[in-house]
């Protein structure tokens, strides 16, 4: 007997439909990260790469949805935006991000690599990277497997934004640890 159609048969009654998500692995992932960051103590650049990382993927997430219904072009480019936005400015409002105004007061304690003349702190840092380092590593991934026509190994992409999150979080553990 097949327990888990017993279990959803209910469900379907109701007009529930299975879900066809494009990678609920790496939103899963990605919200994971930032919250063992933030458990044990990491750096907020580092959470900041988690969440840039969780912004690309669930923009992406919904592009690919909203493409059966609706392209345009740079659609991906608007919905990464929508969801950087949607995500740095409750953050800000809610103080996780420091006011530029007390960044540029104190930029050695509220900033990394040079920022905080700016009055970007770390977390936004984070956020940033991750961003625009994930986004990257998506898009080599895609050239890589339109310029070979297949990809190099299974699951080419999801080791690509792992490879991405695991090296920038390595480098901004250096910058912290180390200044």
């Amino acid at each position: 007997m097949n327990w888990k159609k017993l279990l959803l048969a209910p469900l379907a009654l109701l007009g529930v439909q299975a879900v066809h998500a494009h990678c609920p692995l790496c939103t899963g992932a990605a919200i994971g990260g930032v919250a063992l960051a933030r458990v044990f103590g990491v750096d907020d650049s580092i959470s900041g790469i988690f969440i840039g990382a969780l912004i690309v993927s669930t923009a992406l997430w919904f592009s690919k949805i909203t493409k059966k219904k609706i392209n345009f072009p740079l659609q991906d480019a608007a919905f990464v935006a929508a969801s950087f936005a949607l995500t740095v400015i409750p953050f800000y409002a809610a103080g996780l991000i420091t006011s530029f105004d007390m960044v540029k007061s104190m930029p050695a304690h509220h900033a990394i690599l040079g920022l905080g003349v700016f009055g970007i702190d770390k977390l936004l840092t984070g956020i940033l990277f991750g961003t625009f380092g994930i986004w990257f590593a998506l898009w080599l991934s895609d050239a890589i497997k339109e310029e070979r026509g297949k990809s190099l190994w299974p699951f080419q992409g999801v080791s690509f934004v792992v490879i991405a999150g695991v090296a920038m979080s390595l480098i901004f553990w250096g910058v912290t640890s180390w200044i």
